[in-house]
Formats: structure tokens, C-alpha cells, sequence
């Protein structure tokens, strides 16, 4: 029987795999086909489009402020009195309130330090708010160096329940503000069916503002202003409300601009820094003077990286890959730490080393031996591990990467970490965090490890305590107030993760509420988007971008309004994306969106104009990887294979072949791997229908006799649809090795 190198140097067949980037095209084609098989939504209106006041999209009117409010007290009689008047508003009538917290209460007083001031409305009658979900209120205000908070005060007959809207006093334009009645709370529950009043506070917040470029001058806090309001209000945002958008019947599809996304990797690529402590890293804000290595930003890079390594061929991006997957690797909590396998939440330059931030409780460098849950948070937050491991692991599926072994225990390591904060918090079992969010990336982070089943135990656990069943949607926390809306768990990684756990219909009524209450335009008018956080306030590019990217109402003309905000080829950052085109931070759960250029931004948009790692996730992966990869004669070379099911039950055909050295541009010898000793010329598969299942284990060894060629040898393997071998339902995992004598 010939050796399975004897082949090498004839002619292959005509119907043989291609070289690398024929690999590559079918790996798009598969991506396209993928997408297209999404239902598109269609776009709206511009001047439709948007949460605006007046635009009818209220079920009651509580208060059109057509007469001032009562003063009803203040902190101290130090502070002034608010001056109440009406005045033209952004729908009818708005009520001006002229405050002045600049005093504040004395030492010794009964509010000592504080300076605030309540006005109230009492009701005639009760109103009966029970069959509502949620309270709307338009605001805006004069001054941009007053950063106060807002309180919203609902009264029964025996008392107050509040939220507070922390630095809204500097709203530079009106928007219309969502309060899921829930947010507000005391230590007594409302009975919304006998409403006899509202109050509205106006605290001073010192500190409360982050600049649009935090390591600039925020300027001087003025504490006064005018504020004003309108068009208080009361929705239903429930499945079937009037102002509820219906659930769509699928996932809508975009529209993708090759030029966009192309732009977008080299902008990232050019951000690499080339040496000193941060050296083949990112800053996650391109202009700030101190570079912030935020992890969440390393993996974002590290996965358009691979991506755009496997769309183009271009060398640049696979050693930018490798490199950043290095430090990741180098970067991980060293074993005989506390939280040994996880990786900080970002590190900052300090000395010519990176240190990471500062623990909660105090102020000191986060270490690595954190105990108490506030620093765990702060220093290893469960969501930045998730995505570490996801762009490891989407790394290891390719097979690109040189050293595997280090590879695999770095996940390995990972995995192991998140798995072990799992029900750290005995009321909630199986949860890692009291916010939502954090415990989908982890989701995903163990499904890409191939820890399966502590994944499921996890993804159980998020739709029990995470998940509404009124408003069938996600909620931001776990607890009873953590209802604030927030795009990332409702209408884009929430969406997703509930797809991935077998809810199509629940993802798309979680898609239909955030589409809802987040849709809104610049404070220009000149962009519309999605907002992360209710408000809304503005377009947040990342969040609009992985709203389209997961398939929300009106993907296609919200990627189109956000890819225009590509920064030219003339300007500083060419091809990145801004954080929003506005600067806000403030509000429940206070979303910062800023106008520097960034990782996260401009990742999201390649990820929306491409492939959403995520989505990826419920496909399944096949990965090959060889060692050692060098191998001299006599010695032995060991292909092992690694198998994630999809989230699906799926057959597929398995298709593995090798390349041999001496490719060109068009042709590769190529041969078909049927197991054992066994290669073939022709396209055929090594397994026929396989139902698809975990598998981790080597496959195939061979020893070099010396008389074989020297150079490049490469594996490529796929998952097709049976009986069709260009339908991939994987990606194609390509390593390979060196033979030198």
C-alpha cells in the first residue's frame, strides 16, 4: 500500500478543494447564505422614526403642564425657592423650572451638604395607572455645566415612590424619557390604581458627570438652570399595547458594504500599539492621553482580526491576531491567585508595566486576589472573560494559531473560572452576576470553551431570574427595580441568547419592546439609531450596530445611518467609528456615549456590515489543530479534532483534507482524508449525515521518514449540509505545520 505522501507531486483532480482563499470565498458564501436566510424588516420613515415628544406614541396624558406645579419645599431655607412659569414647550405647554442649588444645607442642619428642590402635583381625583407598563416625560435643559439629578415621584394615600435620573439637568435638547414604573420604588410598595399625586426633585449631584473624553478638564459644576418639562405621560408597552411594535416573524437581514467593513479592520489594525507596556494591544478610545486596554476591547480586536484574516488572506491581520491572542494569553491570571484563569477588566500603563484598575472597596490595584464581590466585579468582570474566551476560542477554531497548547489551556483556564462563579450568590442558583448582561457573555464565553453543560445550567438560570413575562423582555438585573431598559439584553445579546437557548419567539418579542422604547435620533436630527439605555437619549454606535447586527426592526436603515459616520480618510482615526456623534452621559443605569473614536464602536459596525460573533455561536464548529508544529524526520505529527454542537440538533457531512507544500495562486495539491492511511483525489467526505456531537480527541498521526517534501503542510476541515459539499454549516479550520529534514 502507498504512503499516504506518495501522492505528492502529481496533478490533482480538477474537483479537488482550491488553495486557501477559494476556502475563504466559499467561508463568505456560506456567511451570506446564512444571512439571507433571515426575514428582512422593512425601514420606516425618517420623520416616523424616531421617540420624540408629540409624537403620539402615549396611551394617557397625566400632566400637559398647562399650569405651574406647586412649590413644595426645599433642602434648606438657604437654597432658593424654584421660580415655576409656562412657556412654549416641545408639545403645547411646558412648565420652566428656574433653580439655584449652588448653596447647599449647613453642617448641623436636618439635610447638612444637601441642596434640592421638590415641586408637586396633587391629584383632585385618584388615577388609576395599573394597566400601564410604563411613565414617558419630556425634558431638557439650559445649562451644560449643571450635571443634577432628576427624581420621579408617584403618591398613594400613605406615601412616595421614587427613581433617580442621575446628572439629566444638561439634556441639550428635548428628549422623551421611558420610566418602567417598577424603577420606582421606596421601602413600601404604590398602589398604582389610586394615584393621587406626583412629585418632581431636582438634587444637586456633584461629580455626577464623565467628560466626553474622560482624561480631559470636565469643567466647572454650576448647579443652576433652567429645566424644563413636558408631555408627562403613561404607556402600555405590554404585548398588543397601541404603542407596542408587533413581533416580527424573523430576523432581519442588512445590507452589507464591503468598503465599510474593509475600512473599519485597517482602522483597528492601525491602532496596535508597537512597543512600551501596551505593545500589540488596542486603547479602547483611540484619543485618550493615557490608553485604557479595556479586555472587552482586546476581544472585540482579536475577533475582527481573525475575520478579516479569513475574508482577505492578508498576512497583517493574522500577525496582529496571534500577537494580541499572545498577550491575552500572557496577560491571564497566573495560577496560585484568587481568580486565578480570569483576566482583568482592563489594564492601564503605569510605569513601563500595565496594572490593573482600582478595586471598589478601595483604592488599590485589582491583583488578581480579589475576595469580595464588589472588587470581583470591578477587577475580573465575568462578562469581559466571556469574551475573551469567545475571540480565543474563534481563534482556535481557525486553526491560525501557532502555539495551541497554550491556546487550549488559556480557555481551559477560563472556562474554569467562570464556572466556578457560578451561584456565588445562593438566592440566585447558577447565576454568576446580579446584572443580565455580564451572565449572557459568560453564556457564550462556555459555550465557545465547550463546556456545554455548566452553559446550559447558566443559560436556565438568566431566562429564569432575567427574563419578564409581561413585557416579554429581558431585564437589565435580576432584582425587582433592575427593569431599566437596556438594548444589550433585550434587543440584540439578550435576543441572541435567547435564540440560542431555544426562544426564538421570546427574541423576537424582546427585539419588538427594545425596538419600542429605543429608537431615536442625534440631537442634531441628522442620524437615527438605536439608544443603549432608556431614555432614549442618542444613536449609540455600538449598540445600534449590534441591534442590526442580531437581526432587530429596521437593521438595514439603521446600519446605513450609522456606517455614515466612518470617519474619513483626511481625519485623525480614518475608517474607525465614534462612540455616538453626541456626547451624554447621565440618566438610570447612566449610559456614557461619547464621541471618541473607539474599539467597541467600530468593531460592532464591521461585525453588523459582516459576521456577529455571537450568531456565530449557534452554529456548530469543527477544529483541527496539529502538533507539533515543526516536525523534523523521525518524528511524529498528531492531527486532533475538536467538536461544539450548534445549539440545534444538526447532521452534517465531514469533510477533512490536506494541502501539501508548493501551492500557487490557483492550484493546491489537495487530498481527501477517509481515515487511517487513506487520502483520495476526489471531493468526498470522511463521515456522511454525522450527527453532529462533542468530540475533543486526536484523529490521525503520522512519522516523517525524511523522504517526504519539506515546506508548509495545511489541514482544512468543514462541516457541510449532507450531500451538498459547498453548503458550509462551519466555519473552515485550517492548520498547519512545517516538515524541515
Amino acid at each position: 500500500m502507498k504512503k499516504p505522501f506518495d501522492w505528492i507531486g502529481r496533478r490533482g483532480s480538477s474537483k479537488v478543494f482550491s488553495p486557501v482563499l477559494r476556502a475563504r470565498s466559499r467561508l463568505a458564501v456560506a456567511a451570506c447564505l446564512l444571512i439571507l436566510a433571515t426575514s428582512p424588516s422593512a425601514a420606516r420613515p425618517v420623520l416616523e422614526w424616531g421617540i420624540s415628544c408629540g409624537d403620539g406614541r402615549v396611551d394617557v396624558v397625566l400632566d400637559d403642564f398647562d399650569t405651574p406645579w406647586e412649590n413644595c419645599c426645599t433642602a434648606d431655607v438657604s437654597i432658593p425657592g424654584p421660580t415655576l412659569r409656562t412657556v412654549a414647550g416641545c408639545n403645547g405647554t411646558a412648565l420652566a423650572v428656574d433653580y439655584d442649588l449652588r448653596n447647599v444645607a449647613p453642617p448641623g442642619s436636618q439635610n447638612a451638604g444637601q441642596s434640592w428642590v421638590v415641586l408637586q402635583r396633587n391629584l383632585a381625583q385618584a388615577r388609576d395607572l395599573s394597566r400601564y407598563t410604563h411613565l414617558r416625560l419630556a425634558m431638557r435643559g439650559s445649562n451644560l455645566r449643571a450635571h443634577d439629578t432628576l427624581e420621579v415621584k408617584l403618591k398613594d394615600a400613605s406615601g412616595l415612590v421614587a427613581v433617580a435620573l442621575k446628572s439629566m439637568t444638561d439634556l441639550p435638547v428635548w428628549r422623551t424619557i421611558y420610566l418602567d414604573l417598577r424603577e420606582l420604588t421606596s421601602d413600601r410598595a404604590i398602589d398604582l390604581s389610586r394615584v393621587t399625586g406626583f412629585e418632581i426633585a431636582i438634587v444637586r449631584c456633584a461629580g455626577c458627570e464623565v467628560a466626553d473624553n474622560p482624561s480631559s478638564d470636565p469643567g466647572v459644576e454650576e448647579h443652576a438652570g433652567t429645566l424644563y418639562l413636558d408631555e408627562f405621560a403613561a404607556v402600555d408597552l405590554k404585548p398588543g399595547g397601541a404603542h407596542r411594535l408587533p413581533a416580527a416573524s424573523g430576523f432581519a437581514a442588512v445590507t452589507r458594504d464591503a468598503t465599510v467593513r474593509s475600512k473599519a479592520a485597517d482602522a483597528l489594525l492601525a491602532q496596535v500599539v508597537p512597543s512600551a507596556a501596551g505593545k500589540d494591544l488596542l486603547p479602547a478610545w483611540f484619543p485618550e492621553t493615557v490608553p485604557n486596554f479595556n479586555s472587552y476591547a482586546q476581544a472585540e480586536a482579536l475577533l475582527v482580526f481573525v475575520y478579516e484574516y479569513q475574508e482577505t488572506g492578508k498576512a497583517a491581520f493574522l500577525d496582529a491576531a496571534r500577537k494580541l491572542a499572545a498577550r491575552l494569553i500572557a496577560l491571564q491570571i497566573p495560577a496560585g491567585r484568587v481568580q486565578a484563569g480570569a483576566w482583568l477588566s482592563t489594564y492601564v500603563p503605569q510605569t513601563g508595566i500595565l496594572r490593573g484598575p482600582d478595586r471598589a472597596s478601595q483604592p488599590i490595584p485589582c491583583d488578581g486576589n480579589e475576595t469580595l464581590v464588589q472588587d470581583i466585579d470591578t477587577c475580573e468582570w465575568a462578562g469581559n472573560v466571556g469574551w475573551v474566551l469567545i475571540a480565543l476560542n474563534k481563534l482556535r477554531n481557525s486553526g491560525l494559531h501557532t502555539d495551541t497548547i497554550a491556546l487550549d489551556n488559556a480557555i481551559d483556564r477560563g472556562a474554569a473560572w467562570l464556572i466556578g462563579q457560578l451561584g456565588r450568590n445562593a438566592a440566585y442558583p447558577n447565576l454568576i452576576s446580579l446584572g443580565i448582561e455580564g451572565n449572557i457573555s459568560a453564556y457564550f464565553g462556555l459555550r465557545a470553551a465547550g463546556r456545554l453543560q455548566e452553559a446550559s445550567l447558566l443559560g436556565s438560570a438568566i431566562f429564569r431570574f432575567g427574563w419578564d413575562a409581561v413585557q416579554r423582555r429581558m431585564k437589565s438585573g435580576v432584582l425587582p427595580a433592575d427593569v431599566a431598559s437596556a438594548m444589550d439584553v433585550s434587543g440584540s445579546w439578550g435576543s441572541t441568547f435567547l435564540r440560542a437557548i431555544g426562544k426564538t419567539q421570546e427574541a423576537l418579542d424582546a427585539q419588538a419592546y427594545a425596538a419600542s422604547i429605543l429608537r431615536v435620533n442625534s440631537f442634531d436630527a441628522t442620524r437615527y439609531g438605536y439608544g443603549d439605555i432608556a431614555g432614549p437619549y442618542t444613536p449609540a454606535v455600538e449598540f445600534s450596530a449590534q441591534a442590526a447586527a442580531a437581526g432587530i426592526h429596521d437593521a438595514d436603515f439603521v446600519l446605513q445611518q450609522i456606517s455614515s459616520l466612518q470617519i474619513p480618510s483626511t481625519a485623525s482615526y480614518a475608517g474607525a467609528f465614534p462612540g455616538a456623534l453626541d456626547h451624554w452621559y447621565g440618566g438610570p443605569l447612566s449610559p456614557w456615549n461619547t464621541t471618541m473614536a473607539g474599539v467597541s464602536p467600530t468593531a460592532w459596525v464591521y461585525f453588523a456590515q459582516y459576521r456577529d460573533p455571537l450568531i456565530d455561536l449557534l452554529r456548530p464548529a469543527l477544529s483541527l489543530s496539529i502538533s507539533p508544529a515543526t516536525v523534523r524526520t523521525g518524528a511524529t505529527v498528531t492531527l486532533s479534532a475538536r467538536v461544539i454542537p450548534g445549539t440545534t440538533p444538526a447532521s452534517g457531512d465531514v469533510y477533512i483534507a490536506l494541502q501539501a507544500p508548493g501551492c500557487t495562486a490557483n492550484f493546491c495539491k489537495t487530498l481527501f482524508w477517509l481515515g487511517a492511511l487513506n487520502f483520495v483525489k476526489t471531493v468526498q467526505p470522511l463521515l456522511d449525515s454525522w450527527p453532529i456531537s462533542p468530540f475533543a480527541g486526536p484523529i490521525f498521526s503520522y512519522t516523517f521518514n525524511g523522504s517526504e517534501p519539506t515546506g508548509t503542510y495545511r489541514w482544512l476541515g468543514a462541516f457541510v449540509e449532507p450531500g451538498t459539499p459547498l453548503n458550509l454549516i462551519s466555519d473552515i479550520t485550517q492548520p498547519s505545520f512545517e516538515f524541515r529534514p
